[in-house]
């Protein structure tokens, strides 16, 4: 195991008090996320709680007859298995790795515990909780209200949010399922962004040149679920200006 010496990069973990993050460290371990890796699987018990640092991870739901639309997002805004924290040990969704990058992760049982003796640790969990709901009901919005082109200027504006650089990795194939279309949909999609300058797409990879194009062109449907995380979490991503 390999303790973090330092706070996280990791919203949540760095909003704790100090005797609250004492706590949880000693139970912490660093570990890569690799691509397509599944941290959770539907139907099967938490077992770990992934303090994203870096990536993102999707939370994936899907039908009874296999149909699969992403319905959130977490990278270091926040925490995997936020149903744990609300007694719920069983997986609702998959949880894959998007974007490939780092986290810290605590054994579930480890986890309970210290929400059991740390009161900060506990409200800060269930505030994610919370605000990963209201992610999931305007997810739900954006896929019953948008067009493509809008639901994907919002869904390039959250991964933007949560990644360093102004490059992320995703092929056209992972945009189609995360989004439950067509990938001849998406390749018009993005067709559509890049000619009127606001990205730039390359195999395996779209670069964000104009993120206030982007927002213009989400049609509204982004910002909204940002207010809400940063006013229960005091998170909001550093790209989004005063």
């Amino acid at each position: 195991m390999t303790l973090p010496h330092e706070r996280s990069r990791n919203h949540l973990l760095m909003s704790l008090p100090d005797d609250a993050w004492n706590r949880i460290a000693l139970m912490l371990e660093s570990i890569r996320l690799p691509a397509h890796q599944a941290l959770e699987t539907h139907g099967r018990d938490v077992e770990w709680i992934y303090f994203v640092e870096s990536g993102i991870a999707s939370v994936i739901t899907e039908s009874a007859a296999g149909d699969q639309v992403e319905s959130g997002i977490v990278g270091r805004d926040g925490m995997t298995g936020p149903g744990v924290a609300l007694g719920d040990g069983t997986c609702a969704q998959t949880v894959v790795v998007q974007i490939a990058g780092s986290a810290l992760r605590a054994p579930v049982p480890d986890f309970r515990k210290a929400l059991e003796d740390s009161a900060s640790l506990r409200a800060q969990a269930l505030l994610f909780a919370r605000a990963f709901a209201i992610q999931t009901a305007h997810t739900a919005l954006a896929n019953g209200a948008g067009v493509l082109e809008q639901r994907l200027a919002r869904w390039l504006l959250m991964l933007h949010d949560r990644l360093d650089g102004d490059v992320l990795a995703i092929t056209h194939d992972y945009i189609a399922i995360m989004l439950s279309v067509r990938r001849p949909g998406v390749s018009v999609a993005l067709k559509e962004l890049e000619g009127k300058g606001l990205i730039r797409s390359r195999r395996g990879a779209i670069e964000i040149v104009d993120r206030g194009g982007l927002l213009e062109r989400s049609g509204g449907l982004y910002g909204r679920t940002e207010e809400e995380y940063r006013r229960l979490l005091g998170w909001r991503s550093a790209r989004i200006a005063d």
